[in-house]
């Protein structure tokens, strides 16, 4: 991610909004977000249909992927994906971007051209603006990385992806990244 500009999240808001558009506002830093791989939406696709399964099952929370949100007024981000629980999920106007305030979990593919300073300046923006976990998910390590305010998790492929904010979720690494 290469920062070209700085600008208030109210000078973000006011740019031609375009379908697709692939731009994020970093603590005021407009930050070009490059287009995903088919290997990126693959994994993307697992996570979405494991989530949507849980929340079949388990009423009370909504996944969503590639969505707005205003976290402060000088950061907008677009998780891959990312979950709202109990009533953030109830109370979303579903008509409306930037969504505002934090998604409960914000998932993000890590690409290999991405910079471990740009991905963990994003890790922080998040948890800093109420963001409970964010999971980075590393295609080329085959790993998920779960961090919160408190602590960090690596799990291997060999390992069980769970979390205590979606009680009996539970997904195999390795299943993220099998073909």
């Amino acid at each position: 991610m290469a920062s070209t500009a700085t600008m208030t999240g109210a000078q973000f808001d006011a740019l031609p909004y375009d379908e697709g558009r692939r731009w994020e506002l970093i603590e005021g830093d407009l930050v070009a977000v490059s287009s995903p791989t088919p290997e990126h939406q693959l994994i993307l696709q697992k996570l979405l249909f494991a989530l949507m399964l849980y929340f079949q099952q388990h009423p009370g929370g909504i996944v969503l992927s590639d969505v707005e949100f205003a976290l402060s007024g000088t950061n907008r981000v677009r998780p891959h994906v990312l979950v709202l629980l109990a009533e953030r999920a109830k109370t979303l106007n579903r008509s409306k971007i930037p969504i505002p305030g934090a998604p409960d979990i914000a998932v993000e593919v890590i690409s290999p051209s991405e910079r471990t300073s740009d991905s963990m300046s994003k890790v922080e923006t998040y948890l800093r603006h109420g963001v409970q976990e964010v999971w980075q998910v590393f295609p080329t390590l085959r790993q998920v990385v779960v961090l919160t305010s408190q602590a960090t998790q690596r799990l291997a492929a060999s390992e069980t992806l769970t979390t205590s904010l979606l009680p009996e979720f539970a997904v195999a690494v390795s299943s993220l990244f099998e073909d």
